[in-house]
């Protein structure tokens, strides 16, 4: 059975690999001149298996009005005349309630962990070097408040098999000594002791490559998709600009441009970009070698190997890829304030990207009203964390299988 997948990020590449071994004929098409040249670039580097909690929750109601006064804000929406985005914003402050951001934690924990046993399977299967650490990640927080949040949040995800210890601050500075040297209020943390870390941009072209030579899955790059051809319930051909490209079924990973795709199919699938920015320096000893997590500025740190990546920020700006320099000047801030002794007067890389966001928070994975046409797409802040499950739920949905996991809350259905 031949298949395409539109888009080649973590998405598309894990989901190429395990289609690939299972015997399919694949072919991924994306516009950039390698994989992972996107949103999968210079992400925050963290599998965050154990992370739960949606950004649509109770506990950001109250911040909203400040956030929105504040160009330095975690969450910042620049006003416009978009109608998608009013109405996903619409929806987000719907599932802000207490019942409908705990179901979405449990839905996302579900896919999550799940995610962790596959990304097991696939490192043991390939054996790919990509930066990896797996120490945890240590989530710090500022304020006794942040920390009271925290734990009531790790309380409720234990239930579900979360892995993850609250320490006092000096068990903090003891788990990771470069906290010691810090300029900011630091309470305590939590210790998510299953997660790991690792640079997705290697990952992803390593494991193209593998994809490529033993499965033979190929990679067109450079390739622009124009649209969807579709007769009936079926998809028929990918319009590109070398022209038209067919197979017996398609897969849509094209992260925040899948909805202006799937529109004109009649698919209204809610995934609007949140644009993230992330800055990389060159480590030195002052910096983690543990992967952190600040929760009270929203903000991650992993180190991947001879470098420090930090990312963060939620920024509603359309589809607009450059560099605010505003936007990038409170994650430098902040990061310099938590690691004083870091590299901060040398090459500091930035990067922006859109990270396809659903206003409930679990992204969208499996089928459409077209008989041919999968989704995996809309993991917004996770796509890294949640590529390996998803493609395993992918492959067995397009085999005719049952998935290992339940699929509530993770398809297109409840959309519908």
């Amino acid at each position: 059975m031949k298949i395409i997948i539109l888009g080649s990020g973590v998405l598309g590449v894990t989901a190429a690999y395990e289609l690939g071994k299972r015997g399919f004929d694949v072919t991924v098409l994306d516009r950039q001149a390698s994989s992972a040249a996107e949103t999968s670039y210079a992400n925050g580097g963290q599998l965050s298996y154990s992370h739960g909690e949606p950004w649509a929750s109770p506990s950001v109601l109250p911040k909203l009005p400040k956030w929105l006064l504040r160009s330095d804000a975690p969450l910042v929406f620049h006003p416009r005349a978009d109608w998608q985005m009013i109405r996903w914003g619409v929806r987000f402050l719907r599932n802000c309630t207490p019942a409908r951001a705990n179901a979405n934690c449990v839905n996302i924990l579900r896919l999550g962990l799940y995610s962790k046993e596959r990304f097991d399977v696939i490192r043991a299967e390939t054996g790919l070097n990509f930066d990896y650490a797996h120490h945890g990640i240590l989530h710090i927080y500022g304020t006794e408040h942040d920390f009271d949040q925290a734990k009531r949040q790790n309380a409720f995800q234990a239930k579900f098999g979360c892995d993850q210890r609250e320490l006092t601050r000096e068990e903090c500075l003891a788990l990771e000594p470069a906290l010691n040297y810090t300029k900011r209020p630091l309470v305590g943390g939590i210790h998510s002791i299953m997660d790991e870390s690792g640079d997705a941009y290697l990952f992803c072209n390593a494991l193209a490559a593998i994809a490529a030579e033993r499965y033979g899955v190929k990679f067109l790059y450079g390739v622009t998709i124009n649209g969807l051809r579709s007769e009936n319930a079926n998809i028929i051909a990918v319009d590109t600009n070398q022209g038209d490209l067919t197979a017996d079924g398609y897969v849509m990973a094209m992260g925040s441009y899948s909805p202006v795709h799937l529109r004109p199919l009649g698919i209204d699938i809610p995934i609007y970009p949140m644009k993230g920015y992330s800055i990389t320096i060159d480590a030195n000893d002052a910096c983690p070698s543990l992967s952190l997590t600040d929760g009270s500025h929203k903000i991650v740190y992993s180190r991947l190997g001879n470098r420090l990546r930090v990312a963060g920020t939620a920024e509603f700006a359309g589809y607009d890829t450059s560099i605010n320099e505003k936007r990038i000047a409170p994650i430098a801030k902040a990061a310099s304030e938590l690691l004083p002794q870091a590299n901060w007067q040398q090459d500091i890389r930035k990067w922006a990207c859109l990270r396809p966001s659903t206003p409930d928070g679990p992204p969208v994975i499996g089928p459409t009203p077209y008989r041919n046409l999968f989704l995996n797409t809309g993991h917004g802040t996770l796509g890294w964390t949640q590529a390996a499950g998803s493609a395993a739920i992918l492959a067995d949905l397009m085999e005719g299988k049952l998935p290992a996991i339940m699929l509530h809350g993770l398809t297109l259905e409840r959309y519908l």
